[in-house]
């Protein structure tokens, strides 16, 4: 039988013991990277009232850096709310949570404040498909941009939502719905003056009834305008 070689034993050890180093390190890490991720869903979901002191804002992207007013603006002008995210219904994209995880990483904080913009149904319903957005909230009154996600968003969505800004949106829609109407509607006089009152009576009974029913069904379902609701936890 051959001597054993007592180098190339340790030698062979040292590769196995290596080899097992290298997997418990990346078990390790890989452990890490879900303990994180999964501290990041519960912030989103539980919320916190305070910042962490010296936020290092210079070192964001300003250009995904929002005012609330701003905010405002495209809720208004798409019907949606902006509200934290501990009252939004359904699952948070793990594309959201590792945006979030690669941020903390190069800030250097812990971000504790989140906000979502979205329909009203994605803050009662889990299954709705309209399209939120993730931002996280910073010291200086603005937000950060973080993720969006879903596809239901179409392009003419902001004209079906134009009536519910505000009261001056629903009364110019009216006003344009009596005006197509009284436009379309087939001629019934021959005189010139009497098929211009006709068309001005259709158009003024058209666009106040619009204007009354809209009303009417709004405080029957308890719906008020975009720029009453957008951040309102409450009023449907």
């Amino acid at each position: 039988m051959n001597r054993p070689d007592l180098f190339e034993e340790m030698e062979s050890m040292q590769i196995e013991y290596d080899q097992l180093l290298v997997v418990e390190q990346a078990i390790s890490i890989l452990n890490q990277e879900v303990s994180s991720e999964r501290s990041i869903a519960t912030r989103i979901d539980s919320g916190s009232s305070e910042f962490q002191e010296n936020f290092p804002i210079s070192k964001l992207d300003h250009s995904r850096m929002f005012h609330s007013q701003t905010i405002e603006k495209i809720c208004v002008k798409y019907r949606m709310r902006f509200l934290e995210s501990t009252l939004f219904k359904g699952e948070i994209p793990v594309e959201a949570v590792r945006e979030i995880k690669h941020l903390e990483q190069q800030l250097g904080i812990t971000l504790e404040k989140f906000k979502v913009i979205a329909p009203s149904e994605r803050f009662k319903l889990k299954d709705s498909t309209k399209d939120p957005v993730l931002l996280a909230e910073l010291p200086n009154g603005r937000y950060y941009y973080i993720f969006q996600w879903g596809d239901d968003m179409k392009w003419y969505e902001h004209l079906l939502k134009y009536p519910f800004r505000h009261m001056r949106a629903l009364a110019i829609s009216s006003i344009i719905v009596g005006l197509l109407l009284a436009v379309l509607v087939p001629s019934q006089f021959e005189l010139l003056k009497a098929e211009f009152f006709y068309r001005f009576f259709i158009f003024s009974m058209t666009s106040c009834l619009v204007l009354t029913l809209a009303i009417i069904t709004g405080i029957m379902h308890s719906k008020d305008f975009s720029e009453n609701v957008w951040n309102s936890k409450f009023i449907r």
